[in-house]
């Protein structure tokens, strides 16, 4: 009919490993901690590295934050936290960030390569 629903655009998606790209719904990802959003303002910082589906990125300006210095100084980031439709980060690129906390530690989310 007229309206082939289910084919086309919203095939995508299915392609190599079945994981849909899109936006999956906030719900508890990564670890699944509570977050609480520290930075007002996002900040930028440098990738120190990128290993697959996570990484720690050495902010410019270090934070004050009693958890700061419980990971070197460096913030975690997943890639379910990039946006900006990238997946991963370059190592050494510099990138711009909200900065929460956890139970873990400080990290990085909404974040934006390069």
């Amino acid at each position: 009919g007229k309206d082939g629903k289910g084919f086309g655009k919203d095939v995508k998606g299915f392609g190599k490993d079945g994981k849909g790209k899109g936006k999956r719904p906030r719900g508890p990802s990564g670890p699944g901690l509570p977050r609480e959003r520290i930075t007002q303002e996002p900040m930028t910082g440098e990738v120190a590295e990128w290993k697959g589906k996570y990484g720690w990125i050495t902010p410019t300006v270090p934070l004050e934050h009693p958890m700061a210095a419980k990971n070197k100084g460096n913030l975690y980031v997943s890639m379910s936290d990039l946006v900006g439709g990238i997946e991963a980060l370059t190592q050494g690129s510099l990138c711009q960030f909200h900065v929460f906390s956890d139970s873990s530690g400080l990290g990085a989310e909404e974040c934006l390569g390069s």
